[in-house]
C-alpha cells in the first residue's frame, strides 16, 4: 500500500539556467518541476489525473517573503494543488536563520529529502493521521483531511483492492484450466472456479463503494 502514496521524489541533477548563469524567472520551471513531483501535490499527495488535470501551482517551498534569494531557485521549488498552495502561503513557523524545515511540531517535511511515510499514515478512510514530527501541524495547517482528498485517498485505496483481487481471480481461473487442460481432478478444478467467482463478487461490491461520494 506504501507505494500508493508519498512515493520518494528526486530533483533533477541540473536544471537549466540562462547564459550568465542565473536562473530563470521561477515560473520557467514548472514542467521540470512538475516531473520532479512525479505531478502528484506534495503535500495532500493528490495525483493531476485525480483533479481532472486541472494543473498545480508552483510554490516555493521556503516562502519567498521570508527567503527572497530563493525566488528562482528551482532546488526551492516543488508542486502543490491550488488550495495546498493557498493555505500555506508564506507561512514558515522556524527561524529563517536556521537551515531546518521544522523543529520537530512545527514546520514543513522536506518532501525531496524524507521519507514521508515515516510521517503519515493512511488510514482505511482514506483520512491522514500523524505518526511524528510535524506532520500534524501540516494536516491542521493544509486541512490535508479534507473531504474531497480523505475520498481520494479512499477511493486510491479501494483501487488498490480491486486490483489485487483481479490479480488473485486470474491466477485461479490460469489455476482451473490447468488442471482441465492436465485432465486432472475435476471437482478440483471447479472449487477453484468458485473461489475466483467468489473474488469476482467481492470485485463488484468494491466497484459499487468506488462509485460512492
Amino acid at each position: 500500500m506504501s507505494t500508493y502514496f508519498f512515493p520518494n521524489i528526486k530533483r533533477a541533477t541540473k536544471y537549466d539556467k540562462k547564459a550568465d548563469e542565473s536562473y530563470h524567472p521561477y515560473k520557467y520551471y514548472l514542467t521540470q518541476i512538475s516531473t520532479d513531483c512525479q505531478n502528484r501535490c506534495v503535500y495532500c499527495d493528490v495525483m493531476l489525473g485525480e483533479i481532472g488535470h486541472e494543473g498545480f501551482h508552483l510554490d516555493h517551498f521556503r516562502p519567498q517573503k521570508t527567503f527572497p534569494e530563493l525566488i528562482d531557485n528551482p532546488s526551492n521549488l516543488v508542486i502543490a494543488c491550488a488550495k495546498c498552495n493557498r493555505w500555506k502561503s508564506s507561512h514558515w513557523p522556524i527561524d529563517a536563520a536556521q537551515k531546518v524545515s521544522h523543529n520537530g511540531l512545527y514546520g514543513f517535511i522536506e518532501p525531496f529529502e524524507t521519507n514521508r511515510t515515516q510521517y503519515f499514515q493512511v488510514e482505511l478512510n482514506g483520512e491522514l493521521s500523524h505518526l511524528k514530527g510535524p506532520s500534524q501541524y501540516m494536516i491542521n495547517l493544509l486541512h490535508l483531511n479534507r473531504p474531497s482528498r480523505v475520498l481520494v485517498r479512499r477511493n486510491r485505496l479501494l483501487s488498490c483492492k480491486i486490483d489485487d483481487l483481479l490479480n488473485a481471480a486470474g491466477e485461479l481461473v490460469v489455476h482451473a484450466r490447468d488442471l482441465f487442460v492436465q485432465g486432472q481432478s475435476f471437482e478440483k478444478a471447479f472449487e477453484i472456479l468458485d473461489l475466483a467467482k467468489n473474488t469476482i463478487d467481492q470485485i463488484q461490491l468494491l466497484r459499487g463503494e468506488l462509485n460512492k461520494t
